[in-house]
């Protein structure tokens, strides 16, 4: 795909780059850090070190374009972490929730082949363990971090941002 393809495909659908491209333009991509690419590749496993937290960091990312690659690995980080590196996620996620809604919900509600409908329940289960630690999931923290990211939110997210919510409460009680 040449570049101007790409740019008539991000205005034409509107996709804002959240659902993921091909899993080659990625991994070909000098723009994607080599601790991703390593990780994806299964060239290490993820702990509470450098290489690992450098691709959670990587979120917040302000290219559209390879912050899905990002989202990707982090969800894949999610369903392996435990311990040290499971605390931290927690409140990654959280802040990755509260901050840019869209990005997430765009990704995790795409009907891409390389987003696992199980990372929704994955992030859930994340997210919801941080409130459990921060605020023993009191209804109260729970909404005030929904009415952050509702605030942040594109109006077409509002229904997905809902659901999304509704399972961390769920999970939650």
């Amino acid at each position: 795909m040449n570049f101007y393809s790409l740019i008539f495909l991000l205005l034409t659908f509107n996709i804002y780059g959240q659902a993921p491209l091909n899993i080659k333009s990625y991994l070909e991509n000098y723009q994607i850090s080599k601790a991703a690419k390593d990780f994806y590749n299964g060239k290490f496993m993820a702990t509470d070190d450098i290489r690992t937290f450098s691709i959670i960091d990587s979120l917040e990312t302000k290219n559209n374009l390879t912050r899905p690659f990002y989202i990707l690995v982090v969800s894949k980080i999610i369903d392996k972490a435990d311990g040290a590196l499971s605390e931290s996620l927690g409140i990654s996620c959280k802040n990755f929730i509260e901050s840019h809604p869209d990005f997430l919900l765009e990704f995790l509600y795409s009907k891409n082949a390389l987003v696992d409908k199980k990372f929704i329940d994955d992030w859930v289960n994340k997210i919801g363990s941080e409130f459990m630690i921060d605020c023993e999931c009191q209804e109260q923290g729970i909404t005030n971090s929904f009415q952050k990211a509702l605030s942040k939110i594109k109006l077409d997210n509002n229904t997905k941002l809902k659901q999304f919510y509704k399972k961390i409460e769920t999970f939650c009680h």
